[in-house]
């Protein structure tokens, strides 16, 4: 979250959107997006997006093999 908020301010870009991508042994993938309320590349802001974003992965028990936060709907 720390990298993907450096990225957005080094580009001057802001995102309206993140994306979250888990993927699993076994092959099985979840992915989930959630909007920011403003476009942002404030780490705070960020930050609170991708924590839901972890909430609503539910995860308990499982094998993760991989995690991608991706900034969505890019804004100048």
């Amino acid at each position: 979250m720390v990298r993907l908020a450096l990225l957005l301010r080094r580009r001057s870009e802001a995102a309206h959107a993140l994306t979250l991508t888990l993927r699993f042994a076994g092959g099985s993938t979840w992915e989930k997006t959630r909007r920011l309320g403003e476009p942002s590349h404030r780490d705070d802001d960020l930050r609170t997006v991708a924590y839901q974003l972890r909430g609503a992965a539910g995860l308990q028990r499982g094998r993760l093999t991989g995690l991608t936060l991706t900034g969505e709907d890019l804004r100048r």
